[in-house]
């Protein structure tokens, strides 16, 4: 799946990775992301919302400490200046954050990580200015020459689509890592029982 992924950013295209629950796809953010910083480059990680970083975030916070950050709603407003002023003078190499981290002054972006691409956080309805972050992340690439993956286990319908038009190159991790067994789905008429 890696090669893949290398193999489609050398051609300048952007990547679906879609990959079962536990087949891997954290590892491969982790091996592009360490790529990346070796080239000098910034990234951006992507989450639907703040709480579903723990998992990455204790991995990343060992190896990078004060190079990683984050950026969200949660954050006072002290704390926002504090993350715009790190990055506009290039002192954060990777940015977890929500959709609203597209708009901070990167200066050397490299790679955009889209966890959770069809996460419906990414164009609440609710919130101004409306956008899809999915969409801005992919043109915001293009601006640094950066590469984008696109990641879930569950790809969205127009992601989907965008990867079978060639528009996005598709890869898929089908097997759960060490070979473990996926769970057996058994549909239950509930009127009958």
């Amino acid at each position: 799946a890696k090669k893949e992924i290398d193999t489609a950013f050398s051609e300048g295209k952007n990547v679906l990775l879609h990959g079962v629950t536990s087949s891997g796809k954290t590892h491969i953010y982790l091996e592009k992301i360490e790529e990346c910083i070796h080239q000098g480059k910034n990234v951006l990680f992507l989450l639907p919302e703040i709480a579903l970083t723990k998992q990455i975030t204790q991995r990343l916070e060992k190896k990078y400490g004060k190079a990683l950050g984050f950026y969200h709603n949660k954050l006072t407003d002290f704390e926002r200046v504090e993350v715009w002023r790190k990055i506009r003078n290039n002192e954060l190499k990777i940015l977890i954050g929500t959709r609203n981290s597209l708009f901070l002054p990167y200066q050397n972006l490299g790679l955009i990580l889209v966890d959770e691409e069809h996460d419906s956080a990414y164009r609440p309805k609710e919130t101004k200015p409306f956008f899809n972050a999915k969409d801005a992340a992919q043109v915001l690439a293009k601006f640094y020459n950066a590469s984008v993956i696109l990641g879930s286990a569950t790809p969205s319908v127009e992601s989907y689509y965008a990867a079978q038009n060639d528009k996005l190159r598709y890869v898929f991790l089908g097997e759960r890592f060490g070979s473990v067994a996926l769970p057996k789905i058994e549909l239950i008429d509930f009127k009958e029982e």
